[in-house]
């Protein structure tokens, strides 16, 4: 459970998204459609990142299984997290959750996409709009609606994966993605584990930081909530940016 849960968080965000008709994920090699990749990549300058990100404190509370700790967040400008709570084993789940968020909120240029043609998929009504198809090592498909992402499937090592954005928060510098559900499939296409994300954000100094994360998860019968809560929002000065990046 961990482990999976772990690859989930790790993936989630990096993401441009997806959806499907007929096999979500049969990205085939094509020939690379300049009208498609325009609109993938427009819908991914849609959200919102950090631009001459300085870094940032808060303090922070973490609900897992029933308990809860609370401590300091840091995140320097080059993207590093740290966490101090009380229990060890919330730090290290803390810390990865946090780390995921913020490699999706960093400046676009420090992101890496793998370069691989990109095609529309058949024209259809589909309620979650266009399908773009992209031949890279996961076979990637999205939909894409109103210049948002708003689906992502991608093939994994024991299944494939269904990334679906139900709600968007806008700004007015484009917006962020609030409520997230999370279908993982093993290899006989039976749902293995649904998780549904619901961020919220808080403006600070022109950066829309983390204000809460809640992770509903579902999985093997059971039902697990955990809540990570963030306060007392302060930016980091300029000196912060000469830290070290490890």
């Amino acid at each position: 459970m961990k482990r999976r849960s772990r690859w989930i968080h790790s993936l989630l965000f990096t993401i441009p998204f997806v959806a499907f008709a007929g096999d979500p994920l049969n990205a085939q090699e094509v020939r690379d459609d300049p009208e498609a990749r325009a609109l993938l990549e427009e819908a991914r300058r849609q959200v919102v990142v950090w631009d001459r990100f300085p870094g940032f404190k808060a303090k922070l509370e973490v609900g897992r299984d029933g308990n809860r700790s609370g401590g300091e967040l840091t995140v320097l400008p080059s993207g590093k997290v740290q966490v101090e709570l009380q229990d060890r084993e919330a730090t290290e789940w803390a810390g990865r959750i946090v780390k995921s968020l913020v490699n999706h909120r960093l400046k676009l240029d420090t992101h890496t996409h793998e370069d691989a043609p990109v095609t529309f998929g058949p024209q259809d009504q589909h309620p979650q709009g266009r399908l773009v198809k992209k031949s890279d090592r996961v076979s990637s498909t999205y939909r894409i609606k109103d210049r948002q992402i708003v689906q992502v499937n991608q093939k994994t090592e024991k299944g494939w994966l269904s990334l679906n954005v139900l709600e968007y928060t806008p700004t007015l510098h484009g917006s962020l993605p609030k409520r997230v559900a999370v279908f993982q499939f093993d290899e006989k296409g039976s749902l293995a584990t649904s998780t549904v994300f619901t961020d919220e954000y808080v403006e600070v100094e022109g950066f829309w930081l983390p204000k809460s994360r809640m992770i509903i998860t579902a999985q093997g019968g059971k039902v697990e909530v955990s809540t990570l809560q963030f306060h007392e929002h302060r930016l980091l000065p300029k000196e912060a940016a000469k830290a070290p990046a490890s």
